[in-house]
């Protein structure tokens, strides 16, 4: 990725090449910008579950229960063709498989980086690439906020704000990526107004929450190898950014997306 030192494009290329997707997600290129935090959260990851352990364990993450199918006419009217609607499924999957599994993560190593009982003296986090997976190359850069046109920029940070008391500090990088397909952007925004004024949306975030922390604790149980200390200047930063996003980010995003999934399924 763009500026990435040697060490940091190595954990990145870890991750895409581990979640089967082109995507580092916005928690990761978060951690990498505290010094040593990506470090302990993704070799935590490595050591002790794998990416792979965490998928297999999100399959046990609730699924939205909400009929929005979209008629094929709508997304034509919203100048997207097929072809457009294929990129965008595909993405949206992409996002809601890496959410899943990183919801669970990130709420595993918050509880570990708040309680010093579940660290362990001696564990290195040392892991090596898996071999026998294929490389994923890098995506194409994100579109960025402030090179959109201000209605556009306007419309990311409506949706972004969704179902929030106030608007986030970090903007969801799938609404941003949906600003390559404009019309995408603006049915999602017609499509989530009417669940985050009903407080549908607030509920699903909580509800993501809730079922993350009981999985998460069975992940703690299982860890393979334990957890050493994250870095000491570094905690209150990494257990904030933890919190930040296992609470409100993914938290909203996972539920999201499979609301968009369901309105962008074939007819």
């Amino acid at each position: 990725m763009e500026d990435a030192s040697p060490a940091l494009d190595r954990i990145y290329s870890d991750i895409r090449r581990e979640s089967g997707t082109p995507l580092v997600n916005l928690i990761y290129r978060h951690l990498a910008t505290i010094p040593g935090g990506l470090e302990w959260v993704w070799g935590c990851i490595r050591i002790n579950w794998g990416y792979h352990g965490l998928q297999s364990a999100a399959a046990a993450m609730p699924t939205v229960d909400i009929a929005a199918a979209l008629p094929a006419a709508l997304w034509r009217i919203a100048g997207l063709n097929d072809s457009d609607l294929a990129a965008i499924r595909a993405l949206v999957a992409q996002y809601n498989l890496t959410n899943a599994a990183n919801i669970l993560a990130i709420t595993a190593l918050a509880h570990v980086a708040r309680n010093p009982a579940c660290w362990s003296d001696g564990v290195v986090l040392q892991w090596t690439e898996t071999q026998d997976e294929p490389p994923v190359a890098a995506p194409s850069p994100l579109p960025k906020l402030d090179e959109l046109s201000a209605d556009m920029a306007s419309l990311v940070y409506f949706v972004n704000g969704l179902g929030e008391e106030a608007q986030p500090t970090m903007v969801a990088s799938l609404f941003r990526e949906l600003t390559l397909w404009p019309g995408s952007l603006a049915v999602t925004a017609a499509l989530l107004t009417p669940l985050a004024q009903s407080g549908e949306l607030a509920r699903l975030r909580q509800q993501t929450t809730q079922v993350a922390e009981t999985i998460a604790s069975q992940l703690i149980s299982s860890s393979r190898i334990g957890f050493p200390p994250p870095p000491p200047a570094a905690r209150e930063a990494v257990l904030n950014a933890l919190d930040l996003f296992r609470t409100t980010l993914i938290a909203k995003l996972l539920p999201v997306g499979q609301i968009l999934s369901r309105a962008l399924a074939p007819a």
